[in-house]
């Protein structure tokens, strides 16, 4: 009688076990197919701005690397400088003057990078708040899909 209770005993730890082990799996690979673990990080560097007066306009540019573990998605932009920020492209026109208009959501696959740069991408200023001389600088904020907030300082140069 006492083997048969102890058995029982062995077999019921081993179900709970069993069963409360199988339900918290399910939830965290519920959890983690909404929220995916990043490991690694976005770094931005070779940032740099132009020149702009008060209430006008400049651009900034920089290098995003993807060191993450996955895709990550360039989501919004802001600076402390300029009342609003847009990523925009520079596009040749048939006449061959250039243009820019308004560029979509960038998709940074992982290990990869993008160029934020004179020609190509770039980010707008617009309604600066102060005026941007050489020697200054301002902090660039960008949003990402899976990495969150990162935030780096460009210093206002002319291109070299």
């Amino acid at each position: 009688m006492k083997s048969i209770t102890h058995f029982l005993l062995i077999l019921l730890s081993g179900c709970l076990l069993f069963f409360g082990c199988s339900s918290e799996s399910n939830s965290s690979n519920e959890s983690d197919s909404k929220k995916e673990v990043v490991l690694g990080k976005i770094a931005l560097d070779n940032a740099w701005a132009r020149p702009g007066s008060q209430q006008g306009k400049s651009a900034a540019y920089l290098r995003i690397s993807n060191g993450t573990a996955s895709t990550d998605t360039l989501l919004s932009f802001s600076s402390n400088a300029a009342e609003s920020v847009e990523l925009h492209k520079s596009i040749e026109n048939d006449d061959g003057t250039t243009s820019m208009q308004p560029a979509d959501e960038q998709v940074i696959p992982s290990g990869e990078k993008l160029h934020i740069e004179p020609g190509g991408l770039h980010l707008m200023l617009t309604n600066l708040k102060r005026d941007m001389a050489v020697g200054d600088s301002l902090q660039i904020t960008l949003e990402f899909a899976r990495a969150g907030t990162v935030t780096t300082t460009a210093p206002v140069q002319i291109q070299n």
